[in-house]
């Protein structure tokens, strides 16, 4: 699937623009932004459930459209929403068969083969009205393949499960997903759920592709401070380059901090600092005989707050910095440090604790702007 100079409005307000997209056969391709970022519309034209105010899609290098119906019958898709209708799950899943004038035994062997697949086989005659939300979206989801189409779309998939029924939805998925020749695009704002499923995944910001990679670049080289923080690092400072030697950028921030990092940058350059949470270590402060480390970057501060997430604990520590410096939570003169509940307690992590809270030179993400 290719597309290209791609737009939508809604009034004066643009939420598509995407100037190139290429999505190779086979591939599976999430698309991860916030709500309001353009994603559902974008699902929608290359869907070819909606005309692009500008633009091109084609599908196997053919131009395509809305009224393609041919182009139409090579796709299905799921919706955050189920669209299911009053019956048994086994005439839901056969809809899409009767309209392409399958013969009644050879499309009852399909659906129960889906049915199988998608773990739901036991509910084939059951009615709609006494399913779970999760057997709902399993129903719709074996629906979409019991067409056996070329491009699936799932738009927010897990989106409407509760943590339970959500975790072993997504592993059942991927197994479904790994298993399709299909190319299978996912609309989606959750980080895990990108990195669980997807083999490429497009970030996009205001209704424009920002980035575009493997989950394993996005996540680790973001391309700028929207992807970083979008894609969990959570604290985000300004500064400028003050020397760059070999390779090792020297940055003071808008606070005051020195922070060292691996980039090439010149110096005087305005550069935004990402930092992920799970980089951040913490130790209680040593005022004396301190003992000499790789780590690069050291900062004192003292513990603001220290908020249970499940096993772990988030923690955020105000600075040490200049005088008069703004603080605020992630950002100017703050770090936030995600550590075990254990490690909490060892160290004696609570509010109004002195700590250093050090990263290593090789974990702090410069971009440039």
């Amino acid at each position: 699937m290719e597309a290209g100079s791609l737009s939508k409005k809604y009034g004066e307000r643009t939420v598509v623009s995407v100037d190139t997209l290429s999505i190779p056969e086979g591939e599976v391709l999430a698309i991860l932004g916030p709500n309001g970022a353009g994603k559902t519309t974008l699902f929608r034209l290359l869907a070819l459930l909606e005309r692009p105010d500008t633009g091109w899609i084609k599908y196997s290098g053919a131009a395509v459209n809305v009224h393609d119906l041919a182009a139409r019958r090579r796709t299905a898709a799921v919706f955050q929403r189920p669209l299911l209708f009053q019956g048994t799950v086994e005439e839901n899943v056969g809809f899409g068969l009767r309209f392409r004038r399958l013969p009644r035994k050879e499309a009852r062997i399909k659906v129960h083969a889906t049915l199988e697949l998608m773990g739901v086989s036991s509910l084939a005659g059951a009615d709609m009205r006494t399913l779970s939300g999760g057997e709902m979206q399993r129903v719709a989801l074996a629906r979409a393949l019991v067409l056996e189409p070329e491009i699936l779309f799932l738009d927010e998939p897990t989106s409407n499960l509760d943590v339970h029924v959500r975790r072993r939805f997504r592993e059942d998925l991927r197994r479904v997903v790994d298993s399709l020749a299909a190319t299978v695009i996912i609309i989606t704002h959750e980080h895990s759920e990108a990195l669980t499923l997807a083999r490429r995944v497009a970030v996009i910001q205001e209704g424009s592709v920002v980035q575009i990679g493997t989950p394993e670049e996005v996540f680790t080289h973001p391309h700028n401070a929207f992807v970083a923080d979008f894609t969990g690092a959570e604290t985000i400072w300004r500064g400028s380059v003050t020397s760059n030697e070999e390779g090792l950028c020297k940055v003071r921030t808008q606070a005051g901090l020195l922070v060292e990092a691996v980039a090439d940058l010149p110096r005087g350059d305005i550069v935004t600092v990402a930092i992920r949470p799970e980089d951040v270590a913490l130790a209680p402060l040593v005022t004396a005989g301190e003992a000499p480390t790789s780590v690069r970057n050291r900062w004192d501060g003292i513990v603001d707050s220290a908020t249970q997430a499940g096993a772990l604990v988030r923690v955020a520590i105000r600075l040490d910095c200049d005088p008069g410096t703004e603080i605020c939570y992630g950002g100017e003169g703050e770090v936030i440090s995600l550590i075990t509940r254990a490690s909490a307690e060892e160290l004696a992590i609570v509010p109004g604790a002195r700590v250093t809270a050090s990263v290593k030179a090789t974990a702090i993400h410069i971009l440039a702007g």
